[in-house]
């Protein structure tokens, strides 16, 4: 009859089902004739997952981004009381226990050089890291800033940028002690190639862990207070990441 739907047997003892039923319900069963094969379920449910931790990952580098911006006002103030702290950045980086790792005796002088550090959340279609290091008058390079650009995708960090290094041996017949290793993973070797093995984990490391807490990497290794001696209340540092 007109207006009623085809009905189909599906055994005795069963309920009919109508044509539009049929498929779904054969489907459903676990090793049923008409079952997508278990791989290739297996392959769109790994799509789905895929999808959706690309959407995860754009609503977390969103987040990321309006955190920046909300601590920009009290970076300013860091940075001022940083300032009148001498040689604290090359302190709190030899102090960074995996960052500590690499550094080598040359690094450490180098270290010596270093005015400041800035890390910067950059915007725009992908989301980007800048690091910064301020250098004053050296014997190593001519560079008063040093620039590495990272951007955060789901694999991790990876290099994009990367400032060209003007060694003074490039210039003029240096000193042997002067020459950089290049054999070596260490932090300038770091800071002048864009392609170091393990250059996205270091990045990841200053942005994410020295950079918002560079005090508790200062105070790293410090003596307790003698015990009896005066001493003011203990503040515990809060990380501005």
């Amino acid at each position: 009859m007109r207006g009623l739907a085809q009905v189909v047997e599906v055994g005795p003892g069963d309920k009919k089902l109508t044509a539009e039923e049929a498929p779904v319900r054969a489907e459903e069963k676990p090793g049923g004739s008409s079952a997508r094969p278990p791989l290739e379920a297996l392959a769109a449910l790994q799509c789905q997952l895929r999808a959706e931790s690309a959407r995860g990952h754009r609503v977390y580098l969103g987040v990321k981004l309006a955190s920046a911006e909300r601590r920009k006002p009290i970076l300013e103030r860091r940075r001022s009381i940083i300032q009148c702290i001498p040689g604290f950045w090359a302190k709190a980086i030899r102090n960074h226990p995996q960052i500590s790792d690499i550094i080598s005796e040359q690094d450490e002088d180098m270290l010596e050089y270093l005015v400041t550090l800035e890390v910067r959340e950059l915007g725009g279609p992908k989301y980007r890291c800048r690091l910064m290091f301020f250098f004053r008058s050296n014997p190593y390079f001519l560079n008063e800033v040093i620039i590495k650009e990272y951007r955060l995708s789901l694999a991790g960090y990876r290099a994009t940028r990367s400032t060209v290094v003007h060694w003074f041996w490039d210039y003029e017949r240096g000193a042997p002690s002067r020459r950089l290793d290049t054999t070596s993973v260490n932090l300038f070797n770091w800071l002048s190639e864009h392609s170091l093995p393990g250059s996205g984990k270091i990045a990841e490391l200053i942005s994410e862990d020295l950079w918002p807490s560079p005090l508790r990497h200062y105070l790293r290794g410090t003596k307790a207070p003698v015990e009896g001696a005066q001493t003011g209340p203990v503040v515990a540092e809060e990380p501005v990441g």
